[in-house]
């Protein structure tokens, strides 16, 4: 959101440009004396040429550490804060521990710094990585090379009504030239939906990239169990700064959608 409300100075680009969208991550096998379940704690994050900071991807303490299973071993990200650029060669840092009974105990899930390369396309595309430590390999299942795009950074207020008690609820976010992959930005699972006084819903991730010339989908689905009682998605048209707002009806509830544009 740094150039929402205001222009880029001479030293930023004022044009849209291919950015890295990480889907999703899975523990794709383990080593050693390893064995499911995992409890996981660490940190996952990217480096570009727009900001020398970490740009994080997942970060969990230690003391509310994930548990991942063999059927489930997807990491529940958190991130990134802000699109990252392709421009040059991205890093991925990972520092991944599994939990043990003590902190001395503690072992080393995946411990890497690797150099993510853009290979010049005009298309956007879906790539897959595989990344193997001592103790086991990381797949960066779905990883889009998203070219002219720009950030989308994603907010969702409960307007009238209430979400309901005993409903999941999953809000996702996709660039719609890029498939089916999609940034999950709340999953709430058995934890409910948190809703705070304004109305505002704390997304676990919130940001999203986006083709200028493409269109961003907003999607909505309210769960009870394994089915599907409610389906809705807003469609975006994306631009270079500014806001876009849009109002989703869920039945038992109407969602204010706003979405925060801006260059990177």
């Amino acid at each position: 959101m740094r150039f929402t409300y205001k222009k880029p100075d001479l030293y930023h680009s004022s044009t849209p440009t291919t950015t890295l969208q990480i889907f999703s991550i899975r523990v794709a096998r383990i080593r050693g004396n390893l064995q499911w379940p995992l409890h996981v704690f660490g940190k996952v994050a990217v480096r570009d040429v727009a900001d020398p900071n970490r740009n994080m991807i997942f970060d969990c303490p230690r003391g509310s550490c994930q548990i991942l299973t063999q059927e489930v071993p997807y990491l529940k990200l958190t991130g990134p804060t802000r699109a990252a650029v392709l421009v040059d060669p991205v890093t991925f840092e990972v520092d991944l521990k599994v939990k043990g009974t003590t902190q001395a105990e503690d072992e080393c899930l995946s411990f890497l710094a690797v150099r993510h390369i853009n290979f010049t396309s005009l298309q956007s595309k879906l790539i897959k990585n595989d990344y193997a430590s001592k103790l086991s390999t990381l797949e960066f299942e779905e990883v889009g090379h998203i070219v002219h795009s720009v950030e989308a950074t994603v907010f969702v207020r409960v307007r009238t009504g209430s979400w309901p008690d005993g409903f999941r609820a999953q809000f996702a976010a996709r660039t719609a030239s890029i498939g089916k992959a999609q940034v999950i930005l709340l999953d709430s699972g058995d934890d409910g939906v948190h809703v705070a006084r304004d109305g505002s819903i704390r997304l676990s991730r919130c940001v999203a990239s986006v083709e200028i010339i493409g269109r961003l989908e907003v999607c909505v689905k309210a769960r009870r169990g394994e089915e599907i009682v409610v389906g809705k998605k807003k469609v975006f048209k994306p631009r270079k700064d500014g806001a876009s707002h849009g109002v989703l009806g869920v039945g038992f509830c109407t969602l204010d959608i706003t979405v925060a544009w801006s260059v990177v």
